[in-house]
């Protein structure tokens, strides 16, 4: 007997490859400073979960624009200009990358290559990015460095600019610890939101919205405290729980009506599932009516 081949929905589609991992070189997360939009973050994210572990920094990527969209949950209808032009931005946007003493000039991609008529983007990681961009644990635990990980779909569904980053700033500080802190100008300086120079601006447009987001969305909740001289707040610690297994569950099916509406694939199977039982049942009543 032949098994059947399982067809998947494009929403069922969509969201396999949510469950992609992306890895970043601690380096990069902690002491790079760039600022992205929240497209341009989702587009770098969702190259970053095609590389493989057998690729280098000559492998070229290929970015279906389509099912870019409906990963990421953006908007379809986004003109093929406006498309361009904040691929380019992404494309020309460089920044200085400490490493001991010196510092490397870095960019995200050394190529981007667009076909209008099929929608696909194919894309290249500048060669000085490419080794923090995945994960070689014998070779980093050899030079003594780590990495951070996480699932795509984590950072998918969030709004702000400022929660993609803090989250992955929290991420790469909690594998051994369960709160950590920031000075509060430095934080500032690594979110690249040196503008909100008054507290309760930097807490109100910054600060609280990523820490919402974090919570809903994502596999750890954290919670802030202020750390003060006097009555001036000068650092900001974070502490950092992961999440049980119900509210992983929760944060996923929040984060999927975010992108996708209120259609999920369980839901999708589900319906599938009581079509395929209510077809049995009257293919049996019909059998019984006829005999």
């Amino acid at each position: 007997m032949e098994t059947a081949e399982i067809m998947l929905s494009p929403v069922e589609k969509a969201d396999s490859e949510r469950d992609a991992k992306i890895y970043k070189a601690d380096a990069l997360v902690q002491k790079a400073r760039y600022s992205l939009s929240v497209v341009e973050q989702r587009f770098v994210l969702y190259a970053i979960s095609k590389i493989r572990q057998e690729d280098d920094a000559a492998t070229v990527y290929t970015v279906n624009l389509g099912d870019f969209q409906r990963v990421c949950g953006t908007d379809s209808d986004e003109s093929y200009s406006r498309i361009r032009a904040w691929i380019k931005n992404l494309a020309d946007k460089s920044w200085w990358m400490q490493d001991g003493r010196a510092e490397t000039l870095v960019r995200w991609f050394s190529s981007v290559r667009m076909t209008r008529q099929s929608g696909i983007v194919e894309v290249k990681f500048h060669e000085e990015m490419f080794p923090h961009l995945f994960r070689l644990a014998e070779q980093m635990r050899e030079n003594g460095q780590f990495y951070t990980s996480y699932t795509l779909r984590n950072v998918l569904p969030m709004k702000s600019t400022y929660s993609i980053r803090l989250y992955e700033l929290l991420k790469s500080y909690q594998k051994n610890n369960r709160s950590w802190w920031f000075d509060l100008d430095r934080l500032r300086h690594l979110l690249d939101c040196e503008n909100y120079q008054r507290f309760p601006d930097f807490r109100r447009y910054v600060l609280e919205p990523a820490e919402r987001e974090i919570n809903l969305y994502t596999d750890i909740k954290i919670c802030m405290d202020l750390i003060r001289q006097g009555r001036k707040v000068v650092a900001i610690e974070f502490k950092m729980l992961e999440k049980n297994f119900t509210e992983l569950v929760q944060a996923n099916h929040v984060g999927l009506t975010e992108l996708d509406g209120n259609i999920h694939y369980w839901d999708i199977r589900k319906a599938d599932a009581k079509n395929q039982v209510n077809h049995a049942v009257k293919g049996e009543s019909s059998c019984e009516s006829s005999t």
